[in-house]
Parts: structure tokens; sequence; C-alpha cells
């Protein structure tokens, strides 16, 4: 089992950089093709939002100005593209092999989170800097899309982190579905990692008998993990778990994504979503 596509949405700006040289890193670990996306949005889209009683001149502008926009964006997030496969030796707009690394930059037209989740459904992961350091508000919903509606793997990456592939890794263990998913789409990279550590978080008792059986699956892979049960006090799960994961020194945490529905968390707040906003290590997630 192996990445064998990396998808990586870029949007035109600095941070395009440092989701490809991850890409890129990864990549080489297990001989991917790293899939750079641009989605131009359609200009169709935003007339709705301009209300009654505008004229036909100034949603023509608005077009040509979304239009303008996103090329000049596209250029740069292509410019960057092809200066990440050069600095990683790797030859761009090369098809996706059986073994090897390669790349291809493409683009695509439509609602940002239509796109992603068709796009993620075929990758084996997908790739977004931490939102904790996004200046893109559609980059949100992107990531949002790509865990839940195209059911993939999400790898959040900040660009101060040297490495991915062979960090110590921290899994968030609940014992609930999505956690169960995200463990086994993290396998390859459990595989090389230099130890791994199972975090049970949990306000009431501890399950010694679910960490036990995560032990045991990872066994029959061939790994071996220490376990660890925390209750968080009044510091909530989701903070709790990050700087559990830390103190560990583990350069990668594992977890499940949105185990409840994305409405109640954005209702009531949820683990995922603090994550997503506050994260600045390495995090995969899956729903």
């Amino acid at each position: 089992m192996a990445y064998r596509k990396i998808l990586v949405p870029l949007v035109g700006t600095g941070r395009d950089a440092t989701v490809l040289r991850h890409g890129f890193e990864l990549a080489k670990t297990f001989a991917s093709h790293v899939a750079a996306l641009f989605i131009r949005p359609d200009p169709a889209e935003v007339i709705p939002y301009l209300g009654d009683g505008i004229s036909a001149s100034v949603v023509q502008e608005v077009i040509d100005a979304s239009r303008e926009a996103a090329k000049v964006a596209s250029a740069a997030a292509r410019s960057t593209f092809d200066h990440a496969a050069k600095d990683a030796g790797v030859t761009a707009d090369t098809t996706a092999q059986a073994a090897g690394v390669s790349a291809s930059f493409y683009t695509r037209e439509g609602a940002i989170d239509d796109v992603i989740a068709a796009e993620a459904r075929l990758s084996d992961l997908v790739l977004f800097d931490c939102p904790a350091e996004a200046r893109e508000m559609g980059l949100r919903a992107a990531i949002e899309s790509a865990i839940i509606n195209g059911r993939r793997p999400v790898l959040l990456v900040p660009r101060s982190v040297a490495k991915i592939a062979g960090a110590k890794v921290a899994i968030g263990w609940d014992g609930g579905a999505a956690a169960a998913h995200a463990i086994s789409a993290a396998i390859p990279l459990l595989k090389r990692a230099d130890a791994i550590e199972i975090l049970n978080v949990s306000t009431g008792p501890i399950d010694t008998v679910q960490m036990d059986r995560l032990r045991d699956y990872l066994a029959l892979h061939g790994l071996q993990a220490i376990e660890h049960g925390i209750n968080p006090g009044s510091q909530g799960i989701a903070v709790t778990l990050i700087d559990a994961a830390q103190r560990s020194d583990a350069g990668l945490l594992v977890m499940g994504g949105y185990e409840h529905s994305r409405l109640r968390e954005i209702a009531l707040g949820g683990v995922t979503r603090h994550i997503l906003a506050h994260a600045t290590m390495p995090v995969l997630l899956a729903h």
C-alpha cells in the first residue's frame, strides 16, 4: 500500500510552494504522481450575489475582472509548480507511472467544493497547508469537501516542518469509524514512522480495550505502539490532543475528521474544526 497519486490544490499565492515542497518530498518516498490542480471559479456564480438592478455592463465588468484574476493566479500557480518540480528533479507534465515519481499541472473550472470532492475521489492523499497559516477563505471549504465529500485522507502541512515521512506519529484514537479510516489511510506513513503513540483523550473512563484493539491491529502490520490515556480536564479534547502530540515530540498527528456531522460541529464547535483552525503541526485527517 502506498500513495500513488497525491493531489495538491493550488491557489496562485505564496502558500503553493509549501504544499508542493511537501508533495514532492512524499512523492519521492512513495514513488507517487503529484497532481497539481488549479481551480478557476465560474464567473457566472458571482452574479446572484450582485443584487437586483445591476446593469449588464457592470455584470460584464465583474465577470471580466474575475476571469483576469483567475488567469493571473493560474499563471502564478503554474510558475510555482514548475519551480518546485525542477527543485525536486522531476520532469513536469509527465504522466502517472506504475513506479517512479511523476508530476502534472492541470486546471478545472467550477465551484471549489465540487471540484475538490470530485478530484479527491480518485486520489490517494490530498495536501493542504495548515489553515492557521492560510489566508485564502475558500481553502477551508475545500478541505472540508475533500474530507467529507471526497472521502479521501487530507494531510495538512505547515511551512515550518522539515519532513513528515519518518517522523514520530501520534494517533488520536476514540474507537470511532472516522479515526479507524484515518489510521488505515496512514499505514504507509506509519510504516516509516520513527515511533508511534496512541492517544486516547476522553472525559470519561479511559477505554483500554479500544486502545488494545488498535495496538493489536497495528501489530498485524508489523508496527509497535505505546498507549496513553488522557483526561482533558477543563482544557478540552482538541487542545489536549494537540498538546499531547506536541509534548511527545510527534511530527505527525493522525485522527478522524468530522466524527459528528459538519452542521453540529459548526453550531456547537468540535474537535475537527478546532484542529483546522489551530493546528501548527502536520495532521492527517479522514472521515
